[in-house]
């Protein structure tokens, strides 16, 4: 397999559209060979903007435009027309599933900040004093962030109490009463709702789309384009 090449646009150009030049001029001008090539791109409204892109370029002359997935909308579907994790790897993955796929659905967004939001009200909203609604909205908000980030980066709750020095012991340890929201509640709430964060779910796609490559690479080349390391 050839190392992957890493490319830059300079800022100020028009991104979507030099993107495009460039793939095309990789393909060459067949209209035909853009559909063996694969662009990752981070939304759904990046992926519509690169469409736009090809169609102005085409000089009204049909084409078929790659397949563009975004990296924020992963489809466990897509996932499986992509090749699927291979059946003899499935069958040894306890939680792969029929077609090594079996991924709960997420919370959505909405739903997610109402629920924390109840949990940080329920835990400060009593009595004189206590997190009024409006700032049990915005802490719940924080608390979502730091879960997203938290699975973004791989990581865990383990070892949370060792984070601060000593001098801080105190005020740290008020930090992490109020953190039991997310080490305690918030697991078993998900488990009753039958779900998973929104950053954990991508993370176990974007795993399913590794092993469909694996077993099944891309025809074409894979590009990667406009998203952060993370």
């Amino acid at each position: 397999m050839a190392p992957p090449s890493v490319y830059t646009i300079p800022a100020g150009m028009p991104f979507v559209d030099v993107l495009a030049a460039g793939i095309r001029d990789r393909v060459g001008k067949d209209p035909l060979a853009l559909a063996n090539v694969t662009v990752l791109v981070p939304t759904r409204r990046a992926r519509r903007s690169l469409s736009e892109a090809f169609l102005r370029q085409s000089d009204g002359q049909a084409l078929l435009l790659p397949r563009m997935t975004a990296l924020g909308d992963l489809d466990e579907e897509e996932i499986l027309l992509s090749g699927g994790p291979n059946t003899d790897r499935a069958a040894n993955d306890p939680g792969g599933g029929e077609f090594g796929l079996n991924v709960p659905e997420s919370l959505s967004g909405l739903d997610r900040q109402l629920m924390l939001t109840r949990l940080v009200l329920a835990r400060d909203g009593k009595g004189k004093g206590g997190t009024s609604p409006d700032q049990a909205a915005n802490l719940a908000l924080e608390l979502a962030r730091l879960l997203d980030q938290i699975h973004t980066e791989g990581l865990s709750f383990d070892g949370l109490k060792d984070l601060a020095p000593a001098e801080f012991a105190e005020h740290w340890q008020e930090t992490l009463e109020f953190l039991t929201i997310l080490t305690e509640t918030w697991p078993k709430v998900l488990k009753n709702a039958g779900a998973i964060d929104p950053a954990e779910r991508r993370n176990l796609l974007f795993d399913a789309q590794a092993k469909a490559w694996t077993d099944n690479p891309p025809l074409g080349p894979v590009i990667a384009a406009g998203t952060t390391g993370s």
